[in-house]
């Protein structure tokens, strides 16, 4: 204190104020904020499912317009070699897949010519049947085809190719497997054992069911020779007639190599069932041949991921998810198939 007056100190800086505690969201708006995300996930795959459907019901649309080029050897665009894979077994799925891409070979004039590449056991006989036919229609331009075998070629694989106008094996390619196998199982003792179920057949006509996999334990000798007979001789026979017509052998010739065996590479070339042993430049080199082109671009089909593909939902996995009593029905029935069992 001086001259009678107090002192005041000078003020320090004032105090902050306590920060406010971070508010926790609620519950509420944790469920909201994920509802909102899979909504939009939703929102955005429905999108993309309704312009698959406008495009499927497009009159532009067609299953050529789905087919990308992609080149593997560089060459002049006015000649071009398309490639097609024919990889798996052959069912419906694989018409459809190889069958658009013939089309598409054969529409377009800078097409010369197509290989294609095979790599197969076989499998359904009306599946082979219909891409050989869809091989015939295609020769029937006049263009080249020619067969690039990989890994395996065999019974239906091999049906296809003698389709072809040249066949080049592989030095390690499995060919040949002339013939035809069915296959079915019985299962009543299964049922009526195990699951105490009775199966109950009606019909007409004593051999409708035969054979029925359900009421019976085993094929009677009358039944084993009628389905050799019905089901397997004549896919046999159509088998045999369809080297022989596309190899100009003598029919006798492929009946004594029509034992359902396996030829490597070498023995396919020495009894006749392959024009070649080499790969894919040769195959290459035997289309520009035929082709009569000396340079030529070499191009592969490839079908873009389907929408269904992106989903998991293909054709095989569609085919498994399909539990339709007809489609159920069809286990039941004895599948008579080109298909080598080695595979």
């Amino acid at each position: 204190m001086s001259n009678g007056s107090f002192h005041v100190p000078p003020a320090g800086p004032a105090a902050a104020p306590a920060a406010a505690p971070p508010r926790r969201r609620s519950a509420w708006s944790v469920v909201a904020t994920v509802l909102l995300v899979l909504s939009m996930v939703a929102n955005a795959v429905l999108f993309l499912a309704v312009l698959g459907m406008m495009a499927l019901l497009s009159p532009t649309f067609t299953q050529g317009s789905l087919i990308e080029e992609e080149v593997i050897e560089k060459g002049p665009r006015s000649a071009k070699i398309a490639v097609i894979r024919v990889e798996g077994l052959l069912f419906e799925d694989m018409v459809e897949y190889v069958s658009p891409m013939l089309t598409r070979a054969a529409e377009d004039d800078n097409v010369k010519a197509v290989i294609l590449r095979i790599d197969s056991p076989g499998g359904g006989l009306t599946a082979s049947d219909d891409l050989h036919h869809a091989i015939q229609m295609f020769r029937d331009t006049g263009k080249p085809i020619v067969t690039a075998m990989d890994g395996v070629a065999a019974s239906g694989g091999y049906y296809i190719a003698c389709g072809t106008d040249h066949i080049v094996a592989q030095p390690t390619t499995l060919t040949g497997s002339i013939g035809i196998i069915a296959e079915f199982f019985f299962i009543n003792t299964l049922m009526q054992d195990k699951l105490g179920v009775t199966p109950v057949t009606l019909k007409m006509g004593d051999r409708k069911d035969w054979p029925n996999i359900f009421t019976a334990k085993d094929l009677a000798p009358e039944q084993q020779k009628y389905l050799m007979e019905s089901l397997l001789k004549p896919g046999y026979d159509r088998f045999v007639d369809i080297v022989a017509e596309g190899r100009e052998m003598e029919r006798d010739k492929v009946l004594a190599l029509a034992t359902g065996g396996i030829f490597v590479a070498d023995e396919a070339l020495a009894s006749g069932l392959v024009d070649e042993v080499g790969y894919l430049e040769t195959a290459i080199d035997a289309a520009k041949e035929l082709a009569k082109v000396t340079e030529a671009r070499v191009v592969e089909y490839r079908r873009p991921p389907t929408l269904a593909d992106l989903m998991g939902l293909g054709m095989k996995a569609r085919q498994t998810l399909d539990l339709r009593p007809e489609r159920l029905a069809t286990f039941a029935t004895p599948r008579v198939m080109y298909l080598w069992k080695g595979f």
